[in-house]
């Protein structure tokens, strides 16, 4: 058992939420809480024994996923749009999700063991949006799932935090997009989308501006000289990138330089600086600040994350 000061549910509360009194947790059951891991970019996992009675009226900074992994069903009370209570039964194996940002009041007066996830929304849109021929994907709140991907999922990311997370950053990645996949398939509904314009780059432009991008992290590129590679003017090839990619080209090489910084802080004996500088940013602040923005944590933490258990066991 693990002494924590939040549970994930408290984490994921907007930051007013307990100020009003609109989470309420038994006084005659202790907090047990068995893993918790919040240090990793974009998802965050926990389990243990439920001690929440009730939750009224708030909204999640991140999408939230629940699962009842107890023998027995639990019986969950929801508030609907006209202010009744409806009962929901979440059989062992069953999940529950919650988009970010929707307001909820559910009571659930029980001491089931359970799994609960949480994705920030993102992270999810990106990963769900890499499918190019997939529409955008709206979460709707949904009760009873019952998929055995999203419980294989749950196990392994409980695994993974316990063994002090082995497999890296890229192996909790792997796991976080499978999640938001799993989400959007059956807790999802797709947006309407509006229709491309025509315009994009051509095959050969794409793949030399991309070919660039990933040879040249490092060094400071610029529109005028990716758009000369690929003999255009720097408006046409802003425009064309964006069209083709979904972002304009500054925006597109600092999500690569990112990615490529997520994947260094996984080698034995990473150093921030040195990671900042070979991924292509100023200093290590700048690096800092861009880091967390997309992944919602400090590359400081996810490094201190990796070395925590290895260097408690020698």
């Amino acid at each position: 058992m693990l002494n924590v000061k939040q549970q994930l549910v408290e984490m994921n509360l907007a930051h007013d939420a307990r100020a009003f009194g609109r989470l309420h947790i038994r006084d005659d059951v202790p907090q047990i809480v068995t893993t918790q891991q919040f240090d990793w970019p974009s998802v965050r996992v926990e389990a243990g024994t439920n001690n929440v009675t009730a939750v009224d009226e708030v909204s999640g900074l991140h999408h939230y996923v629940s699962l009842n992994v107890d023998d027995r069903p639990i019986t969950l009370e929801v508030k609907g749009e006209m202010g009744d209570f409806r009962r929901v039964v979440l059989r062992r194996g069953a999940a529950w999700v919650c988009p970010a940002d929707e307001v909820v009041s559910v009571r659930l007066n029980s001491n089931f063991r359970y799994v609960r996830m949480s994705i920030d929304p993102v992270y999810f849109d990106r990963v769900v949006a890499a499918e190019s021929d997939t529409q955008p994907v709206k979460l709707r709140r949904s009760y009873g799932i019952v998929e055995p991907q999203i419980a294989h999922i749950a196990g392994a990311l409980v695994a993974e935090s316990d063994a002090g997370n082995p497999g890296g950053i890229a192996f909790v990645e792997a796991l976080a997009t499978g999640l938001s996949h799993q989400m959007a398939l059956h807790a999802g509904e797709r947006k309407p989308i509006a229709p491309r314009l025509r315009g994009g780059l051509s095959t050969v432009a794409k793949r030399r501006a991309i070919e660039l991008m990933d040879a040249k992290l490092d060094s400071n590129l610029s529109v005028e000289f990716l758009a000369g590679e690929v003999d255009l003017s720097p408006a046409h090839f802003a425009r064309a990138f964006r069209e083709t990619f979904g972002l304009p080209p500054h925006k597109y090489l600092l999500h690569l330089r990112l990615e490529r910084a997520r994947r260094m802080l996984d080698a034995e004996n990473a150093v921030l600086a040195d990671v900042a500088q070979r991924a292509g940013f100023a200093d290590q602040a700048h690096f800092t600040r861009f880091f967390k923005r997309e992944y919602g944590v400090t590359p400081g933490i996810v490094l201190r994350s990796r070395r925590r258990i290895p260097a408690a066991r020698k």
